[in-house]
């Protein structure tokens, strides 16, 4: 499933993040769009149908990323809230941050799950089943791209400790 875009859309996705220091309403909409555009690109490379299916799964697919560009922007803005919080760290923040990633992924995989139906239902199960595994394996490489570049709690605290 490789394919020579992925690592451009995966370096393009965490410059837009980490060079934001504080994203804003429009910075998070414009890297919303900016992944989407490149997600399908992508997925042009990863699926294969053709004809009537086609129209119907573009048309479903442009739908599915107008859907989830809220989710999109949600979880750009937790990955940001997530490192801002690491110096003031509580028992609430880390329990608030784990439930809102929860609830992230939870209507992210409800969405998938949705448009799997949807697209299974106008076309057929085996172009259903290649958005399914084609969008998973994206969002998969996006999320450890970025979750790579951000360390986590435990080795920023270790980190902290080395330099006392």
């Amino acid at each position: 499933m490789k394919t020579k875009l992925i690592p451009f859309v995966i370096l393009s996705m965490i410059i837009s993040f980490t060079a934001c220091a504080q994203t804003s309403d429009a910075e998070a909409e414009a890297m919303a769009n900016l992944l989407g555009v490149q997600k399908k690109e992508i997925i042009t490379k990863l699926i294969s149908i053709t004809g009537k299916d086609s129209a119907i799964f573009w048309k479903l697919y442009d739908e599915y990323l107008q859907k989830n560009k809220s989710l999109t922007k949600q979880r750009i803005q937790l990955y940001e809230q997530t490192a801002k919080s690491y110096n003031q760290m509580t028992a609430v923040t880390a329990d608030s941050l784990a439930r809102r990633y929860f609830l992230n992924r939870d209507e992210q995989e409800k969405s998938l799950e949705d448009y799997y139906k949807k697209i299974k239902s106008a076309t057929n199960a085996v172009t259903a089943f290649q958005f399914y595994q084609a969008e998973t394996y994206l969002l998969t490489q996006v999320r450890a791209t970025i979750m790579q570049q951000i360390p986590t709690y435990g080795e920023y605290r270790n980190a902290i400790k080395l330099k006392d």
